[in-house]
């Protein structure tokens, strides 16, 4: 049975948490591309091990869908945080 990455989890969620934040304090839109490339960071080296068992194209079209979702969950975090913090 496959153990559950809890610190994957708790990364994730924190880079989410800051996104939504960034949003509500109205940071400028640089501040919350460099907490995507963070989280992108983070989330290459939690899943080193997975990744390094996958064949490159695999790993190239999970890459990519991760990181593409990954880029639309924190953008809309950070939307949701501008709305809430009256910036929009």
């Amino acid at each position: 049975m496959r153990k559950p990455n809890i610190r994957s989890a708790a990364a994730d969620l924190g880079f989410a948490a800051a996104a939504f934040v960034l949003g509500l304090l109205g940071a400028s839109l640089p501040y919350a591309a460099l907490a995507f490339l963070g989280a992108a960071l983070v989330w290459s080296w939690t899943r080193r091990d997975a990744l390094a068992r996958m064949d490159w194209r695999m790993r190239a079209t999970n890459g990519a869908l991760a990181l593409g979702m990954l880029a639309v969950v924190l953008g809309v975090l950070y939307w949701i945080g501008l709305t809430f913090g009256g910036h929009t």
